[in-house]
């Protein structure tokens, strides 16, 4: 069975997809049932729940004929840290902006590499694309962060990453 923390990182996974809690919400409870009704228990089961969540996050966009570029909600899910508050609330402020200029396979790759610590090489396996594109929308995602964060600086607040 999954622990806590891992079912907290599926749900992060899934806010990560949708930028919506009650979307999120079901992404993972679909999800979790497909991976309940199959009844194998996987060698690694926590990647294989992943791979189930992006193939029904996939399969809903198509079913709805959506976009998946929905704004972040207020009141999204950080982590705390020995952060003094004007500082958590810069970086909220500036990784709610950023997460507003990725598309879908940008945030998937960027929460892969930044939450999970996935290499470009792993990523590329687990998504089933090329370490090139891959390795491309990284680069993409750090462009997009520094263009931010300078865009911050002129308009006279101080961000760091």
């Amino acid at each position: 069975m999954l622990s806590r923390e891992q079912l907290q990182g599926l749900f992060r996974y899934c806010y990560c997809l949708t930028t919506d809690r009650r979307n999120a919400e079901d992404l993972l409870q679909t999800s979790l049932e497909k991976w309940l009704r199959l009844d194998k228990t996987a060698d690694h089961s926590h990647a294989y729940i992943r791979k189930i969540i992006r193939n029904q996050f996939v399969d809903d966009c198509r079913r709805h004929q959506i976009l998946a570029f929905d704004s972040i909600d207020e009141g999204s899910p950080i982590l705390l840290d020995d952060i003094c508050i004007e500082e958590l609330e810069i970086q909220h402020n500036l990784i709610e902006h950023v997460f507003g200029l990725l598309n879908t396979a940008e945030r998937e790759v960027l929460y892969l590499w930044a939450v999970y610590g996935y290499t470009a090489s792993e990523i590329s396996v687990d998504l089933m694309q090329p370490r090139g594109t891959i390795l491309s929308r990284l680069h993409r995602i750090k462009q997009k962060v520094a263009n931010a964060s300078d865009n911050k600086k002129e308009q006279g607040s101080e961000v760091s990453l």
